[in-house]
């Protein structure tokens, strides 16, 4: 009777032992498969604007301003047929996943000499499968309408819109999850993921704006340069041609931590690099 207790006992603890290794391997696999999809988040949106269509899963995406209703109007075209898709974005840049599309509603109110006035302004996301609204921020009062720049899933990635176009200002991070809102007060044109942080540039301004990096969820901004007009990220470092009101500008690189940094270039007039 002992024996067979002993070996019952032998056999749990065997199957106990085999259990927690699974477990193990099976968080572990989890942990790296989240790792790996929040590290293509950004990736996987891409940014619709009223002058520039993009393609997802197939279909290609567009906007056409309605002077008449000062909103515009998102078009999804695809096998040759295309449909409406969006009436009421009052946003010149949105994104999309081919999921969800992120974008602003607002009734117009007057222009300005930098950008629109807006009232009844809602962030909204829409479920292009079920054709559907939902409000995500109510925003209060008057004030300039979002662009959208950026989206991973969890953050969305915004600023105020602009007579520049692409370049925006107030740079905002909506946690989509609480739907909080945090503003930088900086200017902002695109977003990017570079190793565990991401790089914001404001390069759609004519004269330029500052690039810097940030954690996903807003904190812990760290200036790299204060003007830039061009940016980009090639291998172990992120070049930018650092520029001054009088247009002299050089070319220079920082690691991708945004230290390390270094002219490769003498001031010049005209675009360096």
């Amino acid at each position: 009777m002992k024996n067979r207790w002993n070996k019952d006992n032998r056999l749990l603890t065997i199957c106990m032992v085999l259990l927690m290794a699974f477990v193990m391997t099976f968080t572990v696999a989890e942990t790296t498969e989240n790792v790996q999809a929040a590290s293509s988040g950004l990736s996987a949106y891409k940014k619709i604007s009223f002058y520039k269509s993009d393609k997802v899963n197939g279909t290609t995406y567009s906007m056409k301003y309605n002077s008449r209703t000062n909103r515009y109007i998102v078009y999804a075209t695809k096998n040759g047929k295309k449909k409406v898709v969006l009436k009421n974005c009052s946003s010149g840049t949105i994104v999309t996943n081919g999921k969800f599309f992120y974008y602003e509603s607002a009734s117009f109110v007057r222009n300005g000499n930098f950008g629109g006035t807006y009232r009844k302004r809602t962030l909204m996301q829409y479920n292009l499968k079920t054709g559907t609204n939902k409000v995500l921020i109510s925003f209060g009062g008057e004030g300039p309408v979002d662009g959208i720049i950026g989206c991973d899933g969890t953050y969305l990635y915004m600023g105020y819109e602009t007579q520049y176009g692409d370049g925006m200002g107030n740079f905002a991070v909506v946690n989509l999850e609480t739907r909080q809102i945090k503003r930088l007060k900086k200017d902002c044109s695109t977003v990017q993921k570079v190793k565990n942080k991401v790089l914001v540039t404001a390069v759609g301004f004519t004269h330029g704006g500052p690039v810097y990096l940030i954690n996903r969820d807003g904190s812990k901004c760290k200036t790299i340069c204060g003007r830039a007009i061009k940016v980009s990220v090639k291998g172990n470092y992120i070049y930018y041609t650092e520029a001054t009101y009088n247009w002299k500008t050089r070319k220079c690189r920082c690691d991708l931590n945004g230290n390390k940094k270094k002219a490769l270039t003498s001031w010049s007039r005209g675009i360096a690099g």
